[in-house]
């Protein structure tokens, strides 16, 4: 039997509201500016606090980068996550995820550049807990995905081809239009939509 948190004290609700500004300032900045030009005492004067207090909150700003890019990935994940526990069918589940997944990451696109930027290309932020953490959650991306496909092989809707090769491919997919988007603007949805049925109406049975 699961028991629900106790509620925040006044004073904890407090601390988490300044974490949080301090946050949102650096990621103003960050966005504005870019990572490597802001300093901690620029954060700090923009979340109007002093240095003191924001070094009680963040040692650094690797690890302010790091607080913010875990709260983005919890947040995508918590959107993502729902939809593999469906019930519809394989076809169905997959074409909401890519359409959930892109959304998940237009809403987002200043953290993505801001992850961008701190690691000098995609594929790595420069921080290995942030790397760890999306390699984990890109591992139950996977799963996932194999375990759809899987489904629709089973079931006859799907040719029977390899299922990794299949969740790997379409993984990379997802990941090409969320860079593609990222640097060069947004894509239209009809070309998504060619470019997604395409995939998908390949591996038919």
């Amino acid at each position: 039997m699961s028991t629900s948190s106790p509620p925040l004290s006044r004073k904890e609700r407090e601390k988490e509201r300044h974490r949080k500004e301090i946050m949102n300032a650096a990621m103003r900045l960050f966005a504005e500016q870019g990572y490597h030009s802001v300093s901690m005492q620029e954060i700090a004067s923009e979340a109007e606090f002093a240095i003191g207090t924001l070094y009680k909150f963040f040692s650094s700003k690797r690890e302010l980068f790091r607080e913010i890019m875990i709260g983005v990935i919890d947040d995508i994940t918590s959107e993502l996550r729902p939809i593999f526990q469906s019930d519809a069918d394989p076809l169905t589940v997959i074409g909401k995820f890519l359409q959930a997944r892109r959304a998940a990451f237009k809403k987002r696109y200043e953290y993505i550049r801001l992850y961008n930027i701190v690691g000098n290309g995609f594929g790595s932020s420069g921080d290995e807990v942030v790397d760890a953490m999306i390699a984990e959650r890109s591992k139950e991306v996977e799963e996932n995905l194999k375990s759809q496909f899987s489904r629709g092989i089973e079931s006859g809707l799907f040719k029977p081809v390899n299922v990794e090769v299949l969740a790997r491919l379409f993984e990379d997919f997802c990941q090409t239009i969320v860079r593609s988007e990222a640097r060069r603007g947004e894509l239209d949805d009809e070309t998504i939509a060619s470019i997604k049925d395409l995939f998908l109406n390949g591996i038919l049975a």
